[in-house]
């Protein structure tokens, strides 16, 4: 009978869907289980079987509870704090639809026992989040990380949305010619950090790209990209506020000195803080001068000035300005 054949088999998936440290099963409970699966086993095969499956790897647990003697499984690959994560992650990421995402949980609650699974399903609020609706997206990150891996350049036409969430292309409709170096997981969003001739080193949001094409020809080398510099990539997430492309500036900006966590958050604790003994710090920053770090600033209103350089300084007080005059 074919699915005799597969009784080890059958018994591991057993194991795995319906046990775990608070629910195991006794010698005759498996039986019955696996009969309903059509698998006969017998008491004395069963000590072999479950003997070749921890052979094998697997941690099978035998204790004694309640006046029985029960069998589960112990250690797994994941650990159940370890899938609580992974799920949270997934629900939390913007740049997977919300179809994917429930996929993606499902399968992660394949990892545990269903016992185990409904403490994953407790807090699946995954419609309620904000989600991007581009369902191609899997396989744009594919195709980027090919082109990456073959150091290849790709092709690729970009959009963003207007009022009436239609889909505008940029670049008049013309693809974009990059050389792809790594993709950036921040602010919510999935990015690319390339190179682009017309804007030198640059991201773009890959849930806005579409009809990607890995090109033959090779990608830019990296010190050519940056002017002879090593790419960091984990320095240009730092520096990059919203991913929003700007000239690269060294600034020394005075904070109050309850937000030294907060710009250490930021920064990493790498970063210079001068204390200037009288309840504030200077903290230099390498950082992208864009809109959008004028905005992170102006979250902390006269908690924070901008000392040098004095054209960014200018920069940020004319911003502030134009801010004001909306409400005069």
């Amino acid at each position: 009978m074919p699915i005799q054949k597969q009784k080890l088999l059958v018994l591991q998936q057993l194991l795995l869907a319906e046990t775990d440290e608070d629910h195991g099963l006794t010698l005759e409970e498996i039986t019955q289980e696996l009969s309903r699966r059509g698998v006969t086993a017998e008491r004395k095969s069963l000590y072999s079987d479950l003997a070749t499956l921890r052979d094998c790897g697997m941690d099978i647990i035998c204790e004694r509870k309640n006046g029985h003697t029960v069998y589960f499984v112990g250690d797994r690959d994941f650990q159940l704090p370890e899938l609580k994560l992974l799920v949270d992650a997934v629900q939390s990421s913007k740049f997977i639809t919300r179809n994917k995402s429930e996929q993606l949980i499902h399968k992660l609650e394949r990892l545990t026992s269903r016992h185990q699974a409904k403490q994953l399903q407790r807090s699946v609020y995954v419609c309620g989040r904000v989600k991007t609706t581009n369902e191609r997206i899997y396989l744009n990150v594919d195709a980027i990380h090919t082109a990456i891996a073959q150091r290849r350049k790709i092709a690729f036409r970009y959009f963003k949305y207007d009022l009436s969430r239609r889909r505008v292309p940029q670049n008049n409709g013309e693809e974009y010619l990059v050389s792809p170096y790594a993709l950036s997981w921040g602010e919510d969003n999935y990015y690319l950090i390339c190179h682009y001739p017309k804007y030198g080193m640059t991201t773009f949001r890959v849930d806005r790209m579409s009809h990607i094409r890995v090109l033959e020809e090779e990608a830019l080398p990296t010190r050519q990209a940056t002017g002879g510099a090593e790419l960091e990539l984990s320095q240009y997430s730092l520096r990059t506020f919203g991913m929003y492309n700007g000239p690269l500036r060294e600034l020394e900006v005075q904070f109050a000195g309850s937000l030294a966590e907060v710009v250490l958050d930021r920064f990493g604790e790498s970063v210079f803080l001068e204390d200037r003994k009288d309840g504030t710090f200077v903290a230099t920053l390498r950082v992208k001068v864009s809109p959008i770090f004028f905005g992170w600033l102006m979250n902390f209103g006269t908690q924070a000035k901008i000392l040098t350089p004095k054209d960014v300084a200018e920069q940020y007080s004319q911003a502030a300005r134009a801010v004001a005059e909306l409400y005069h």
